[in-house]
């Protein structure tokens, strides 16, 4: 059996997010949705920086802070395919590394939510935030959207909330 997104707890906004290098450019997306599914906001873009992955996503993280604050989203749930920034974050209060400070710093941006957690999930539940990504890649630009996703990603959403 394929797997497939999953779905968070009832009145928590899942946020799937990842990004990707380019040369000295890298493309961010994030989707965010709710219990059943329906994807309440959404953006992609690509930004001139030339910095590592691992620094990309984190990039892209913020951009899901930054939007879920924007939105007054209360309980989080953030996902992502990087399993060295999930433990950075589950070891958060031992590591010492430049990474390990810039993550402290992200967890301080999270005071406002009441709750909030970080998973892991593989790269194949992430199909909409990928689309996103390569789209936004391939136009070189940047597309912020609401409840009105792009019709481009409509039957990856279906197919995610009926699974």
């Amino acid at each position: 059996m394929e797997k497939v997104w999953r779905k968070p707890l009832q009145g928590v906004v899942k946020i799937n997010f990842d990004a990707t290098i380019t040369g000295k450019k890298m493309s961010y997306r994030l989707v965010a949705r709710d219990h059943d599914g329906l994807v309440l906001s959404g953006r992609a873009g690509v930004l001139d920086k030339n910095v590592q992955v691992e620094w990309a996503k984190l990039q892209a993280l913020e951009e899901s802070i930054s939007s879920a604050q924007s939105k007054n989203w209360s309980k989080l749930e953030f996902e992502f395919y990087c399993v060295s920034l999930v433990n950075h974050f589950n070891k958060k209060n031992d590591d010492i590394t430049t990474m390990g400070h810039r993550i402290q710093e992200i967890y301080r941006l999270m005071g406002p939510f009441y709750s909030f957690n970080f998973t892991w999930a593989p790269r194949c539940c992430n199909k909409v935030a990928d689309y996103l990504c390569n789209w936004a890649k391939a136009k070189n630009c940047t597309m912020d959207f609401n409840m009105d996703y792009p019709s481009d990603i409509h039957e990856l959403v279906l197919n995610d909330a009926i699974s």
